[in-house]
């Protein structure tokens, strides 16, 4: 389990970073008159990384949390 839990929490910082830079990108590009949709997507692929990441965060802790159930 502390492998799962430890790549889920990997998963959600490199997301939390990709829409850091992501959305620094949108801020330059808007200020510079550039089109944004592209950084804008990549925007959202970010959330949606960091959303699954921490959907897997959850399914963990109750695996966790079940088996525990079932040795105690």
């Amino acid at each position: 389990m502390s492998i799962a839990f430890n790549t889920a929490v990997s998963g959600m910082s490199a997301a939390e970073a990709q829409f850091s830079a992501a959305a620094r990108n949108v801020v330059e590009k808007a200020a510079q008159g550039e089109d944004v949709i592209q950084a804008s997507i990549a925007v959202k692929k970010a959330e949606a990384a960091h959303g699954a990441a921490t959907a897997m965060v959850r399914v963990t802790s109750e695996m966790t949390d079940t088996l525990l159930d079932i040795t105690v």
